[in-house]
């Protein structure tokens, strides 16, 4: 039975046709389909996001404030954020409305805009050989209930999706976390030294100096309390408070320099602190010494010769860079690379014998490492030569968590400034259930020694969310780490693949032009071979 072209065409067929059409396009917008051939697939929404997507309590609204008609690169991230908008609506299962508005000719878009502080930032455009500048709004505001988050200026797609669910989680939560960093002892100012992780720690935790001058405790909001590169020795009061803190359930992050350097002047002395019987009452001690590693970067070191100053280059084994990560935390699974400066080695025999806690290490030097104690010399041209590789995967950093004993069990609480008690209040003797992370060097996220493409950023965000016990985010951003290390090979190896891939490639381009010129001498003597005899053969 053949069908006529009506019954193709027919009314009943055409509707059938169309209805299927709008069912797809109504399905479409729930289904997704990309190849992600990333390996941490940063261009797929993780699991994460969709699970905080569907668990939205009530209706979140984002407002996206983009100018259209922009120059490269920032063409595309409209684009993009529309892309990652849809998507996460789709999974939001109703609970997530978006809209892309564009202010540049609306006076009350812009209001609208400035309401929320964003404000347009000014782009480069080339046009007719000539560049100018163009003010664009690249922002977007996430409105629930009677609060509110933005972001001020999308101006790159990586870490989009991070930027975004971190905003969501801060909107939504009935409580924000709250991290101290403590000050008073000459620790590294949050404000001036790392601007870095205070505006990174800003988007999911409030942030508070914590000084203890003329106060005997920790306040009582703070879930974290951050202790990074003090510069003076700790008084005893003081210690006192955090080991209360600690008692009471808070957590604890150590980032201590036990020696004091400058590079500038190639100077290293023996730090102030002295505390040592109280961190062994809490199973570690930061040692004082500094750790030496092969694995270390290259940089450049003036010398004096008989030409006058010249520029050497030298591996500088003081600044270690680790690769050696405890990848069973979730904080340093994906980690790849990042790189200490200075750092100590830390002892965890104190641990031992200490029933109700856990030490576990969390990054180590590689195979070729070493300390140097007492004397200290941190000039590489005088280390060239005499350093022996005599020390292997030294702890750098650890964590310590369990219930952990009062140093000041069964003691008086100290005397304060006015030679009083600081507390008239009952010693807490032990503590429930808590977590401490240290790590022997300070400078690692300092402004100024964060380097683009190591992790060290990354690494200290992920244990203090880890510590917070906000773990979901980490998976978010850790998925945008992009450092990919060699890894640590003899001189032998190193030699051999250098001149393998000087020598090999270029051996490869000869034979094979002198293969194709045999091959074309063969032809050409066959052709004229074969001319020849068809000449004595008398054929045309």
């Amino acid at each position: 039975m053949k069908l006529k072209r009506t019954d193709i065409f027919s009314t009943t067929a055409v509707a059938l046709i169309i209805a299927n059409l709008i069912l797809f396009n109504l399905n479409a917008n729930q289904l997704f389909g990309r190849l992600d051939l990333t390996e941490n697939r940063v261009y797929t929404l993780s699991p994460v996001t969709k699970q905080i997507l569907r668990e939205l309590p009530e209706t979140l609204t984002i407002k996206a404030y983009f100018t259209r008609n922009l120059p490269a690169p920032y063409n595309n991230i409209s684009r993009y954020v529309e892309d990652q908008l849809d998507e996460m609506k789709a999974y939001a299962r109703g609970k997530l409305r978006f809209e892309l508005l564009d202010p540049a000719d609306e006076e009350k878009l812009k209001q609208e805009a400035e309401k929320f502080r964003l404000e347009p930032i000014q782009v480069n455009e080339f046009k007719a050989d000539k560049m100018e500048f163009k003010l664009a709004y690249l922002g977007m505001a996430l409105i629930y209930q009677d609060k509110q988050e933005v972001i001020p200026a999308i101006q790159s797609m990586e870490n989009l999706e991070y930027e975004i669910v971190s905003k969501i989680r801060r909107v939504t939560s009935a409580k924000i976390p709250t991290v101290g960093f403590l000050e008073g002892h000459g620790e590294k100012p949050l404000r001036q030294d790392m601007l870095s992780i205070d505006r990174e720690l800003r988007k999911l935790y409030n942030l508070k100096p914590v000084n203890l001058a003329g106060r005997s405790d920790i306040p009582e909001d703070i879930d974290l309390l951050c202790i990074v590169g003090p510069t003076q020795d700790i008084p005893e009061k003081d210690r006192f408070a955090i080991d209360q803190f600690v008692m009471r359930g808070g957590k604890l992050m150590l980032m201590v320099n036990r020696v004091n350097t400058d590079l500038q002047q190639m100077s290293a002395q023996r730090g102030p602190l002295r505390w040592d019987a109280w961190t062994d009452n809490y199973g570690f001690r930061i040692n004082e010494d500094l750790v030496l590693d092969r694995l270390a970067p290259t940089l450049p070191f003036q010398t004096m010769s008989r030409w006058g100053r010249q520029i050497t280059m030298v591996v500088y084994p003081f600044f270690p860079e680790v690769i050696a990560f405890n990848r069973d935390n979730a904080a340093l699974k994906a980690l790849r690379q990042v790189r200490l400066y200075f750092p100590s080695s830390i002892d965890t025999t104190p641990a031992a014998g200490k029933e109700d806690i856990k030490l576990t290490t969390l990054m180590w030097s590689s195979e070729k490492s070493t300390t140097q104690t007492m004397q200290f010399d941190i000039n590489p041209l005088t280390q060239r030569g005499k350093i022996e590789w005599d020390h292997s995967r030294l702890p750098l950093a650890v964590l310590v968590q369990g219930k952990f004993k009062s140093y000041w069990k069964d003691k008086d609480a100290p005397l304060g400034d006015d030679s009083a008690k600081v507390t008239e209040d009952p010693v807490k003797p032990e503590s429930p259930d808590t977590r401490i992370i240290v790590i022997g060097d300070a400078n690692l996220i300092a402004d100024q020694y964060l380097v683009p493409g190591l992790d060290n950023l990354t690494m200290a965000l992920n244990l203090i969310d880890w510590l917070v016990q906000d773990e979901q985010l980490i998976q978010i951003r850790s998925r945008e780490v992009s450092s990919r290390p060699l890894g640590q090979v003899s001189d032998i190896t190193r030699n051999t693949v250098k001149y393998a891939n000087m020598i090999i490639p270029p051996a490869i381009v000869i034979m094979f032009g002198l293969v194709r010129w045999r091959i074309r001498k063969s032809a050409r003597k066959i052709a004229l071979t074969e001319t020849s005899f068809k000449s004595k053969a008398g054929v045309k």
